[in-house]
């Protein structure tokens, strides 16, 4: 799984492109060979292991290597036979050994392995050997001197070669070439080098979007390799010319085959006259050399300075483009303005001087300053610039201004960033707050919008914005520590009246910094917020929630401290509802407990446009990849989709839609109204003129308003409105038409104004695929962005659907058919149910559709009963169980039947039974593994038997239900569509 996910990220952010592919040769371990009383110098008195654990650690670098020891040439070439190591470091003293022969019989067997010799001290009685050695199978000779970070730096020296070119090829790495023939000296200099270079590549690292993010681009920090003549340091140049940060160079050393004592002079010289900008440091145990090097215009260094490290790292970040970007006047130096991120960068373009930019642009500051933070894909895209001369200048910048704000827009898409006030702004658009888990609703959202990034579904639709909203997670440590903070870990499990708990939550703190968070939040998105649950069982593989919490949208207008208000309060109502009573209900109907649930929020950006007074999208829906119950000339593999004009509650609580089919749009669609022939009559809308009082009855914010409100608005039906012309009666696309105003959403499921079907086919497909089993999606569909911005589809959440038993013997016969209460061609499930003894059955004789909501009351009543007694039961209704419109059905929420194992929805003569796919309940419904069955006697589709249901024992008798008690059997067959309950 982690080398996929790897694969995701490195084909998505930009940010991460290419350091999961950068330094792939590391040193795990190394083979140290020497005698006991080096062994014990190192192990005991040095603690090298230790030590070099420790520095590791504070430098944040992982895997430090593991030591092996050898005590001589045997046991070190077997250790070699049988171990895997990637380093041999050796003493030089190994009693009558020689260093040379043995590095040779290494080389021999292992021809790739490097090889160090250490010499425990400048003084020791070999060390001529390191002055005179010609042997090609010793890679380096360094000191010992006490000092562990020296193990640091061999390591380090020797993975920057191992890895050097092909992480050049990768990412136009940056290297920093060390010009030295002191081993004494670089023995000291280059664990300085590499810990001022770790922890100035660290610093850099601000915008980076999270901890893996930060540790990635740890691996493109910029390399060091080592020189030690004047025709080394110049063969190293030439070959990596267009990657050099800068050269380090001693004054001193070997030119054309002897000892020059200027060679570094003209080492410079001649590196200068091939690049006059490249910065070149020289160094020497002379101070009178400063004088001739500031002359030369290159930087001095005492060797023997004892602010050596200091001035050193003062340098680096002068010189390497580490630390702030600093704007300055080319004619005087004088610094105008200084920026430390790449976004401080973008923001601070526009108002620099046009010939301080063109300074820094055409001597390529910028690109090297954002390669020393590793962001190698933007420097290359910023290098890649050029101002012809007397070309126009404010142009390019504008240019690299736009280059910027894409590249940091698009590196988060698919990611998730973890939020900093220092980096929020309008280019995140996956962020957490906190370190717990993102809830059900906030995985599925990240995964999916990495996985359709990954498959390049967006890229495939280029004229429309596919995306899911911009969002911020509050993850589930903020709510427990919330619940802690307040004690309100009693009242959680106390048997208290929702309203009772609402109150309590309201009028409880949040914490000082998390209010910080959500004020810079509202700083940066000025549009209508959604706060929606995101529960850590909510959406979950196995056994997903739907609609059991709640969503809270708020206008966001007013002041700053009343949008505060309203924020904080919204996110204390979602927080409140994971112990509301349907919630513990409906727990208590899966295998989990309470206190396995724990709430994250995400707060997004409403997807809409404001329309008058109100902000709406113009097509809400709900899609599934798999149609439990397909037409004629279907498949279930189809898939279905209901879409609704408004916000998608109409679909997710009352399943009031038009339904249509992903795969076959252009075949006629059915709206599932009132009366099931009727269009939608009424929408649902953000009312921005009232702010969020949080009331149990409306929490969520949204009104119900009449289609007349959108018609005064006609921009916002187009394509999604016909109007039916009485004179002639026919349809008319045109949104100007007179007559009356049809949502048939014609515009995109017939002609093809916005690729709505095969969008939400392909997301469809490629969720089902990625997640390994049908899903659930929600969506929504904005078609009035303001030019240039595209019209856009965005999704809200992907689910995946629960499926039933796989039993496949569930056999069912003539016999059983004749015999049945109830017969069922139309059912969900699979399998058998001989437990069950209770059914409970609306009085079919005397339904009155206008007493649906005393019915829900009854049931209600009923279910509790059922509840303290452990029972189970058949449940028996008519019209569409669950739809928050009670002229379609009973409007029950799960709590109130959550003991219903097998549930009936029959039509009556005027009052047809559709199972609508899109609900919350039905999702509910199918994750719990109930049966489900729907019959509509009076056309044909299955039977229900008055006579034999009038003979059985009643027990109970309210106002518009009985309750009968006898043994039961339930058989379904999800093969084949078919089901029975029959009287033992």
């Amino acid at each position: 799984m982690h080398s996929c996910y790897t694969f995701f990220m490195y084909t998505l952010d930009p940010t991460w492109l290419p350091f999961s592919n950068m330094m792939l040769n590391h040193i795990y371990n190394v083979l140290l060979i020497c005698n006991d009383y080096d062994r014990f110098l190192l192990e005991e008195d040095g603690r090298i292991e230790e030590e070099l654990y420790i520095e590791y650690t504070q430098l944040r670098l992982s895997s430090p290597p593991k030591i092996t020891y050898a005590s001589g040439r045997e046991e070190a070439l077997e250790l070699l036979e049988t171990r895997k190591f990637e380093l041999v470091i050796t003493m030089l003293d190994l009693g009558p050994e020689s260093v040379e022969d043995l590095a040779s019989s290494i080389k021999e067997v292992e021809p790739e392995m490097p090889i160090i010799a250490l010499s425990p001290s400048s003084g020791h009685r070999r060390n001529k050997l390191i002055k005179g050695s010609d042997s090609i199978a010793i890679d380096y000779f360094f000191y010992w001197q006490g000092d562990p970070t020296i193990f640091l730096a061999m390591i380090k020296l020797v993975e920057d070669r191992m890895n050097l070119d092909h992480d050049i090829a990768e990412a136009d790495v940056g290297l920093i070439i060390l010009v030295e023939d002191s081993v004494r000296f670089y023995s000291s200099y280059l664990p300085m080098i590499y810990t001022c270079l770790i922890q100035q590549t660290q610093a850099m690292i601000l915008e980076a979007l999270n901890n893996w993010g930060k540790t990635l681009r740890m691996r493109g920090r910029p390399k060091i390799v080592l020189a030690k003549n004047y025709e080394e340091a110049l063969a190293l140049y030439e070959k990596y010319q267009k990657h050099i940060l800068g050269v380090i160079t001693d004054v001193s050393y070997e030119m054309a085959g002897v000892h020059n004592k200027y060679a570094g002079f003209a080492l410079a010289e001649e590196l200068h006259r091939r690049n006059s900008e490249l910065p070149i440091l020289l160094q020497s145990n002379e101070l009178s050399m400063k004088e001739a090097a500031e002359r030369s215009g290159t930087h001095f260094i005492y060797k023997r300075s004892s602010s050596l490290f200091t001035q050193l790292a003062s340098y680096m970040r002068t010189n390497y483009g580490f630390g702030p970007f600093i704007f300055r006047n080319p004619a005087t130096g004088a610094e105008i303005a200084r920026v430390e991120t790449m976004r401080a960068l973008q923001h601070i373009l526009p108002d620099i001087d046009l010939t301080s930019f063109e300074y820094h642009f055409r001597n390529e500051h910028f690109s090297r300053w954002l390669k020393a933070q590793s962001l190698y894909t933007i420097a290359a895209k910023i290098k890649a610039l050029k101002i012809p001369e007397g070309g126009d200048v404010a142009r390019i910048r504008d240019e690299m201004i736009e280059t910027i704000r894409s590249y940091r827009a698009e590196r988060t898409k698919g990611v998730i960033a973890q939020f900093s006030p220092s980096n929020y702004d309008e280019t995140l658009f996956f962020s957490r707050i906190g370190t717990g888990s993102l809830g059900g609703k906030g995985r599925g959202l990240a995964f999916i919008d990495m996985v359709l990034r990954q498959a390049g579904i967006p890229a495939k639709y280029p004229d429309i914005y596919l995306s899911i909203p911009r969002s911020v997670v509050i993850a589930t440590d903020q709510f427990e520590s919330f619940i802690e903070a307040n004690d309100l870990k009693d009242i959680t499990t106390a048997d208290l009246p929702d309203d009772t708990l609402l109150s309590i939550f309201l009028s409880k703190p949040l914490a000082e910094d998390l209010i910080e968070n959500l004020k810079h939040i509202l700083s940066v998105i000025k549009q209508p917020i959604c706060i929606r649950s995101s529960s850590l069982l909510e959406d979950s593989h196995y056994q997903p929630f739907a609609g059991v919490y709640e969503t809270v949208m708020i206008p966001n207008r007013g002041s700053e401290e009343a949008r505060l208000e309203e924020l904080s309060n919204a996110v204390k109502s979602v927080w409140a509802s994971t112990y509301f009573r349907r919630a513990k209900e409906y727990v208590k109907a899966t295998d989990y407990l309470l206190g396995d649930e724990k709430m994250a929020i995400i707060i997004q950006q409403v997807i809409g446009s404001q329309h008058g007074s109100y902000w709406y999208p113009n097509i809400g829906g709900v899609a599934r990849s798999i149609n439990y119950y397909p037409p004629s000339g279907e498949k279930p593999e189809d898939g279905v989709g209901l879409l609704s004009f408004g916000f998608g509650k109409a679909v997710v609580e009352s399943g009031s839609a038009l339904r249509f089919s992903p795969t076959h749009p252009k075949r006629p669609s059915q709206f599932l109204g009132g009366n099931q022939s009727s269009s939608q009559e009424q929408f649902y809308a953000l009312d921005l003129r009232e702010g969020f009082i949080p009331r149990l009855d409306r929490l969520d914010n949204l009104k119900l308003v009449d289609l007349g409100e959108a018609e005064a608005n006609p921009e916002s039906l187009r394509y999604v409105a016909s109007t039916f012309d009485f004179a002639n009666g026919t349809f008319n696309e045109a949104i100007n038409a007179v007559g009356k105003k049809i949502i048939t959403f014609n515009g995109v499921l017939k002609y093809d104004a916005f690729p709505l079907a095969p969008v939400v086919r392909d997301v469809l497909r490629v969720g089902s695929e990625a997640m390994g089993r049908p899903v659930e999606i929600e969506f929504a569909v904005n078609l009035n962005r303001k030019a240039p911005k595209k019209p856009e589809f965005s999704l809200l959440q992907i689910r995946p659907i629960a499926q039933g038993s796989e039993e496949s013997d569930v056999s069912i016969d003539d016999d059983d058919r004749r015999a049945a209460l109830v017969h069922s061609t139309t059912v969900l499930g699979n399998g058998t149910l001989d437990s069950i003894e209770d059914l409970i059955c609306v009085k079919l004789d005397a339904f009155d559709p206008s007493k649906m909501v005393e019915m829900a009351n009854e049931l209600d009543e009923l279910n509790v009963r059922m509840v303290l007694s452990e029972r189970d039961y058949v449940l028996v209704v008519a019209g569409r169980l669950g739809s928050s419109d009670p002229w379609l059905g009973i409007p029950v929420s799960w709590s109130q039947i959550s003991r219903s194992k097998v549930i009936v929805e029959t039509g009556l003569k005027d009052l047809r039974a559709e199972p609508s796919q899109g609900t919350h309940f039905f999702q509910n419904l199918t994750s719990l593994g109930s049966f489900y069955l729907t019959i509509n006697p009076e056309f044909g589709q299955g039977t229900l038997d008055k006579k034999r249901l009038k003979e059985l024992p009643i027990i109970e008798e309210t106002k518009h239900f009985i309750h009968a008690r006898t043994p039961l059997l339930v058989k379904v067959n999800g093969f084949t569509g078919e089901g029975v309950i029959l009287r033992c």
